[in-house]
């Protein structure tokens, strides 16, 4: 009988020694809609949880079951009536069968259950939801957002909802995702009572607006959009409230909530906000919004400004630059035909400035488009291009986006040699093509393939781009300093889809000015930090002690300017400055710590550095304090390897061995990890070679079936790194047995 390849998968997956995970994830982009393939879903749900069934570690059977029932192609699909009748309370039964179990409460899939269940509107779903607000379950957990924003949007359960977490209240982040949530409700006319209009929610969110601290300051804006949901006179005192608050985002929707209560003040201040590029666009929609356009001053409706306040919008968003950089300015503007329509649209090339207040880094500069869409790169140095070169490279990414162009990573350059015959010019040393591309007929471009290679033309270093008659060479000094080889195809192809010349002057545009800061400029602007550091309020040295801190994105720089001038030992330093920032740590209010303690704070960005110094001056055991307080807070895979290689380096070996078996078996690609070498040492240490032997195989074996498996050549080069690690390690803990390497296979270049 004939079954899809979602059923033979889930049939693999769910055989004894199976990995239902992994065979679920060879489908990618498949779309359930057949009643069969439901009918697999719930059949494998009814299965679960059972522990024999294995997962990838990062994820389990279950959140990937769970995950088919967003892949349905919409209600009216065959599958949907099966899902919703028979998958439904499977997943509601495994729900509370997980969440009695012990330590059930821990796991991020209940609440991906949670989301399904929203998504999918039934009553029992939503009652499980409600019950898991009360608990409450991951009151903290961002997925509660996602969860709650279900009820927004005509979700048949949204009242009941709403009314059932009105009293009590839940707490914490899950409490603003209830608000956030009602709030775009109320906006929609879809709820009669905010849950947040009582007495209850009246102090919750004068908490939220009085508080003055910055991460809290989305809640205070949450806060603020319920206003014209509140009742008077608690309505006013809320207002006065946001209105006067610090940041300039909660006075923008304070303004809104005015305006929306019918108040003319708030109407100016919109206005007024319409000038700032920072803020023009939301103040703007908010405008228009309340059918109020007029109110829109003419200047900020100029394309310019336009495009500058849509950049600004665009890098303060959290997932790009997360702030509104300091200074603006537009480099170039026209319009172009843009591919594949070449229909003509206006584009801007603006350039941004976040200007640095430490005194140990540059400016961060670079350069974005406003057009067709609007983004920036970040890695590619746009600021030091000629503009035709951006719009090239922007050109280039938006039409393999569109599947108009495939590039394709040579993992065998001898495969495309032929290639080179293309290039008529000087006699090129050292050819070695590392990319080619297929081009759709869309776009209209003479050649449909094409290759890059790396060479280098009298005695100098580039590329060559093989395009036939349209080849050319591109000097590497004429490109910014932290070129990345797909550039060179970009600019090369995106050209051309413009009618741009491919020659050009590149080298007036970059910045070749060299830094003026010395050592003393770098240890004096760090060690004012390390002043500020001791000297400040529990609030300065919980963000200097905190993930990101210029203090540990400057450790190693500032170490050895500080070496260099005083003439003292690196490690001396190090050991210092690390037990200065300990001794600060430990006096910081206990509720804080756990930011400190983190392994991404600078007690855990400078711990390897320190370990190494205090291993190299032979004090060893005054580390083993250190790395037991840190202990409970690295409790993940980081920290045991973290934690494991520390206690390997200072010869604590059963504390090594039972952190780095925790990598082992909390990690599915822990082979990847150089720290389990270390985990080899140990055994062939303690007298079982045997074990340690069969271990450093595994993930030899484990890391070539990666390196043949990838088709990126970036890929390859890292997991060839990591592979000639634990072969290093075995050729130093099994020295006469070279011949053993080579007739499992394990070479010393995997790459060849």
């Amino acid at each position: 009988m004939f079954s899809s390849p979602l059923q033979r998968a889930i049939s693999r997956g769910m055989k004894a020694n199976g990995d239902l995970v992994s065979e679920l994830m060879k489908l990618e982009d498949y779309v359930v809609c057949s009643r069969k393939d439901a009918k697999a879903i719930t059949a494998a749900l009814r299965k679960l949880p059972m522990s024999s069934i294995a997962g990838e570690g990062w994820t389990s059977p279950l959140y990937a079951l769970a995950a088919l029932f967003q892949d349905v192609d919409g209600p009216e699909a065959p599958a949907f009536s099966i899902l919703y009748e028979d998958g439904l309370p499977e997943l509601i039964r495994i729900y509370q069968e997980s969440l009695r179990a012990p330590h059930g409460d821990e796991s991020d899939d209940l609440l991906f259950v949670l989301k399904i269940l929203a998504m999918y509107g039934s009553r029992e779903g939503a009652e499980e939801i409600v019950r898991a607000a009360r608990r409450p379950l991951h009151q903290d957990a961002y997925l509660w957002h996602v969860i709650m924003s279900m009820f927004s949007d005509g979700h048949p359960h949204s009242h009941f909802v709403f009314e059932s977490l009105s009293d009590p209240l839940p707490p914490g982040f899950l409490g603003v995702a209830l608000l956030d949530s009602a709030n775009q409700a109320s906006l929609a006319g879809e709820l009669p009572l905010h849950p947040f209009d009582n007495e209850a929610g009246w102090e919750r969110l004068k908490i939220w607006l009085q508080d003055r601290e910055p991460e809290s300051y989305s809640y205070a804006h949450s806060a603020a959009a319920a206003i014209p949901f509140v009742s008077p006179p608690m309505r006013d005192q809320l207002l006065a409230l946001a209105l006067d608050h610090a940041d300039s985002s909660v006075q923008i929707e304070a303004a809104w909530a005015a305006a929306k209560l019918g108040r003319n003040a708030g109407l100016k201040m919109l206005s007024r906000y319409c000038s700032e590029v920072q803020h023009a666009d939301v103040a703007k929609q908010y405008l228009q919004e309340l059918e109020r356009e007029d109110l829109i001053p003419s200047e900020s409706l100029d394309p310019a400004f336009v495009a500058k306040a849509e950049f600004t919008r665009w890098l303060s968003h959290p997932n790009e630059l997360g702030r509104f950089p300091d200074e603006l300015e537009i480099v170039d503007h026209r319009t172009l035909n843009w591919p594949p329509s070449c229909e003509p649209i206006p584009f801007y090339l603006i350039r941004y400035r976040v200007k640095d207040q430490t005194g140990l880094a540059g400016d961060d500069v670079d350069c974005g488009l406003v057009g067709s869409m609007t983004w920036c790169f970040f890695s590619y140095q746009m600021h030091q291009r000629p503009p035709e070169d951006v719009y090239a490279m922007h050109c280039y990414w938006e039409m393999e986006n569109a599947g108009l162009i495939e590039e394709t990573e040579v993992t065998d350059a001898e495969e495309y040699a032929g290639m080179l015959g293309q290039w008529q010019g000087d006699h090129l040393q050292d050819p070695k093509i590392v990319a080619v591309v297929e081009l759709s007929p869309e776009l209209r471009l003479q050649g449909r393939f094409l290759a890059v290679a790396s060479a280098k033309l009298d005695a100098q270093e580039g590329w060559v781009v093989l395009d036939g008659r349209n080849s050319h060479w591109y000097s590497k000094d004429e490109q910014p300093s932290e070129i990345q080889e797909d550039a060179i195809l970009k600019i090369h192809v995106g050209r051309q889809l413009l009618g741009f010349d491919l020659a050009t002057d590149r080298k007036r545009y970059l910045d070749v000015a060299e830094s003026s800061r010395s050592p003393q400029d770098t240890v004096e602007a760090y060690e004012r930090l390390v002043a500020e550091l001791t000297q400040g309020d529990s609030k300065r040295q919980l963000e200097l002690l905190s993930d990101p801190s210029p203090l540990s994105q400057h450790f190693t720089t500032y170490v050895q300017c500080k070496s260099q001038l005083s003439g003292t030992d690196i490690e001396q330093i190090v050991i210092e400055q690390y037990q200065a920032f300990w001794k600060i740590a430990l006096e910081i209010d206990p509720a804080a710590q756990e930011k400190i303690f983190d392994s991404f704070s600078v007690l855990g960005a400078c711990f390897e550095k320190y370990i190494d110094a205090m291993v190299a001056r032979d004090r060893s055991a005054d580390t083993i304090a250190i790395i037991s307080r840190l202990a409970p807070y690295w409790d993940h895979n980081l920290g045991y390897a973290q934690l494991g290689s520390a206690y390997f380096k200072t010869k604590c070996w059963d504390s090594a061995e039972q952190y780095l078996m925790k990598l082992r078996n909390g990690m599915g690609t822990y082979y990847r990890c150089e720290e389990i070498s270390h985990l080899a040492e140990i055994w062939f240490r303690n007298g079982d070679a045997r074990q340690a032997e069969e271990l450093l195989f595994e993930v030899m074996e484990s890391l070539l079936k990666d390196i043949q498996a990838s088709p990126y050549n970036s890929d390859r080069k890292m997991f060839s790194t990591e592979y000639l690690h634990h072969r290093s390690t075995y050729l130093r803990l099994f020295p006469e047995t070279d011949a053993a390497l080579a007739k499992r296979g394990m070479l010393p270049d995997p790459l060849k």
